[in-house]
């Protein structure tokens, strides 16, 4: 009954409009069809009963929306699916109504009076065909601009939240001493080994090409995202030689799904900066997918632990919220830690 009263509550003014409205289109049907004002009568259940059909109506096609729609940012309102919308509703309305009319009649036994003849069927099905496309046609428009509202308001979330990220990025991408160590790594192997830092200087170059070009996007390819991450690995790799250990599985790779930048980067570089692997007991992050995309580590503890504020988690977490209105899942013990991002599909419903 709390539930009924919230969805009364939100909705109440476009409820007040179609009691209004249901007054208005009674009162015109019935001067419409005297002759004489003084033969006027009126039925004060009648609007009553336009307004639960109304009502029932919008109900119906609410419904069906939430049923079928996403919660995904780039699920803008579409002219498409609202038109299925009420393709749907249009037939689950004639059924319902309908059953309910011919159990009234068999009930009270109007049933001839009610359904004797083909051409009282069709003038009956015409009127429930007019009632809904006018209702329908409101609750239609009604919830477009709800939904159009509300897609406007995760965009501008959005937006504030990746001006964050993206100044963090490029704070990250601009870090005198995250430069200078990989400038140095690659000082070394120039002189230990000419083909390692080629191979080396080759994956720098593409991890701030691809940094550069995605700073800018809201959403990429899961498989850019995983061929960005497995470059910055294996930056990584010239460095801890076989320490760490990236594994993804091949649902990961073949899934058509769509992420935020960085984000498969950001928790393999947590995985690596708070975990001590070795050659004998190196640390394994897996990629894999599990009611989304799930990265899990083993967990060897540093002789010193980092401690850190969490906020590349948070802010992660925020920038999946508002795409999918979902927070990711964050386990950990004392042997594992995972994360598990929700899954955007690349095929979004339009």
């Amino acid at each position: 009954m709390k539930t009924f009263t919230r969805y009364i509550a939100q909705h109440k003014q476009f409820i007040l409009f179609l009691f209004v409205f249901s007054w208005i289109i009674t009162l015109k049907n019935k001067i419409g069809q005297t002759s004489f004002w003084g033969e006027f009568t009126f039925h004060f259940d009648t609007p009553i009963w336009v307004f639960i059909n109304a009502f029932i109506i919008f109900f119906s096609i609410d419904i069906i929306k939430r049923k079928s729609a996403t919660k995904v940012l780039g699920s803008t309102p579409t002219i498409k699916s609202y038109l299925m919308y009420l393709v749907i509703g249009f037939i689950c309305y004639l059924v319902y109504i309908n059953v309910f009319g011919l159990t009234a009649a068999l009930v009270f036994g109007t049933f001839t009076q009610n359904f004797g003849s083909a051409t009282q069927v069709l003038y009956l099905v015409f009127n429930q065909t007019i009632d809904f496309l006018i209702f329908g046609g409101f609750s239609l428009a009604y919830l477009y601009y709800l939904q159009n509202k509300e897609y406007q308001q995760r965009i501008s979330d959005y937006d504030i939240s990746l001006s964050k990220s993206k100044i963090k990025q490029l704070k990250a991408q601009l870090n005198p001493h995250f430069l200078f160590n990989n400038l140095n790594i690659l000082d070394q192997l120039i002189d230990e080994d000419q083909d390692k830092a080629s191979d080396f200087l080759s994956d720098f170059s593409d991890l701030y090409r691809y940094a550069l070009s995605s700073s800018d996007k809201e959403l990429i390819s899961l498989q850019d995202e995983l061929a960005f991450a497995e470059n910055y690995f294996s930056m990584m790799e010239h460095k801890y030689q076989g320490y760490y250990q990236l594994r993804i599985a091949d649902a990961v790779k073949d899934a058509n799904a769509i992420v935020p930048p960085f984000c498969l980067q950001v928790l393999i570089e947590n995985a690596v900066a708070h975990n001590l692997g070795t050659a004998d007991n190196p640390v394994i992050i897996d990629i894999t997918t599990d009611e989304g995309i799930k990265i899990t580590n083993n967990r060897i503890a540093l002789s010193r632990s980092k401690k850190g504020n969490g906020i590349a988690l948070k802010n992660l977490s925020k920038q999946f919220e508002l795409l999918t209105s979902k927070q990711i899942v964050i386990k950990q013990d004392q042997y594992q830690f995972s994360v598990t991002l929700p899954l955007i599909n690349m095929y979004r419903n339009d």
